[in-house]
């Protein structure tokens, strides 16, 4: 079939030529059959031949009814006094070209196709990390960490798309869409009143007939319905980006979730510790340092010497944190047994001091053969002599 060409398919919609009401005659490409097709099938085929959306065709052709609009109220006063009578009927307080007002640009949808685009490729990178759930590969926590951050984002991205949509969805709807309804049910001749008399110069009333004919189009009730179909058409679309976003936002929801699950059974990454650091470093120096020495022999005697010098090797290295964390309690502890002794003796050498005050030394004489016998009874009777001094 024949399409329209883009320039051409938008001017026959703004002269009237073309309703999204009715269907569009196409010629078949031998020119002996007509073919009517819908006016979204004939968007739709000018969007993939020209890589655009149908949103920004749509706007395109707004913005060129309401354009072409505004240029007829300026060259003809006539269209000019019929819509400001009208405008009037409804008691508006407007110029006729405030109805025709319209953005000069849309919703760009793409960010839409971008973001699916997006999370197409985190879910190819998710799907990959699914058979190393029951590996032990180092790492698989923090990949999951990070396609889960970047759901995250992609959903607050689809939530800005969401609140954009619903402030921008009725931005093409006509301010006064019951003055453009009104005009939609007016015909041509409705603007054919005013043609001036004939009977006065003929040539010239002529000319000037054919001025106001020329201004008005023969469609112009056409027109005027585009101007209220086309912006309900992109109401339609701007709704349908929406139902979009929420889907794709539900699908984030539930993957983030998935990820969850996974990142729960999996459990993050543990690192090295410094002592396992310190085990595998002493491990190394010491076969370093027994790199020149001659290698053991297969005797079960020299492996089981190796085996043992290897576990004091170990055991010293696990012990050697410990006992670097206790010197210094083992220094502060010294310390205040140091005070505490240096006290004791100040205490031992005051009471040795008491003790020699009140300390008597007892010196016992022994029996000598010189003695008499009065010296022995009187030895006898007191028994042994004591003296104090």
């Amino acid at each position: 079939m024949y399409y329209h060409k883009l320039p051409n398919f938008v001017e026959l919609i703004s002269n009237g030529e073309i309703n999204p009401s009715f269907p569009i005659p196409l010629k078949s490409m031998d020119h002996n059959t007509t073919h009517n097709i819908s006016f979204l099938d004939h968007c739709n085929h000018l969007c993939k031949q020209h890589d655009t959306n149908i949103l920004k065709l749509l706007s395109v052709i707004q913005q060129k009814l309401n354009g072409d609009m505004i240029i007829r109220l300026n060259k003809s006063p006539v269209f000019n006094q019929k819509l400001q009578g009208v405008i009037n009927e409804w008691g508006e307080n407007i110029e006729p070209m405030d109805v025709f007002r319209c953005p000069d640009k849309c919703y760009d949808c793409n960010q839409i196709n971008e973001i699916r685009q997006l999370i197409e490729n985190n879910d190819s990178e998710l799907n990959n990390l699914n058979g190393d759930l029951d590996e032990d590969n180092s790492g698989l926590y923090e990949s999951l960490e990070k396609l889960k951050n970047n759901y995250h984002e992609y959903g607050d991205t689809l939530n800005n798309n969401l609140i954009e949509i619903e402030e921008r969805k009725n931005e093409y709807n006509p301010k006064y869409i019951d003055i453009l309804m009104d005009m939609s049910t007016k015909p041509k001749s409705f603007y054919m009143d005013s043609l001036l008399d004939k009977e006065s110069n003929k040539d010239m009333v002529d000319n000037l007939n054919m001025r106001i004919i020329k201004g008005i189009p023969e469609n112009v009730p056409v027109i005027f319905l585009n101007t209220t179909l086309i912006p309900n058409m992109i109401s339609k679309c701007m709704e349908g980006y929406k139902a979009e976003c929420m889907k794709l936002k539900s699908m984030v929801e539930d993957k983030e979730d998935k990820i969850d699950t996974m990142m729960s059974r999996v459990g993050p990454s543990i690192p090295l510790s410094d002592t396992l650091v310190e085990i595998l470093s002493g491990i190394q120096d010491y076969f370093k340092d027994n790199d020149e020495e001659e290698l053991p022999s297969d005797d079960e005697d020299d492996e089981v010497e190796d085996e043992t010098k290897i576990k004091e090797v170990l055991d010293n290295l696990v012990t050697k944190r410990d006992n670097s964390n206790r010197d210094e309690i083992d220094i502060e502890k010294s310390q205040e047994l140091d005070n505490y002794e240096d006290e004791d003796e100040d205490e031992d050498e005051d009471e040795d001091e008491e003790q020699d005050e009140d300390t008597y030394y007892l010196k016992i004489e022994p029996d000598s053969n010189t003695l008499d016998n009065e010296d022995i009874n009187e030895t006898d009777k007191d028994d042994d002599s004591i003296s104090f001094f």
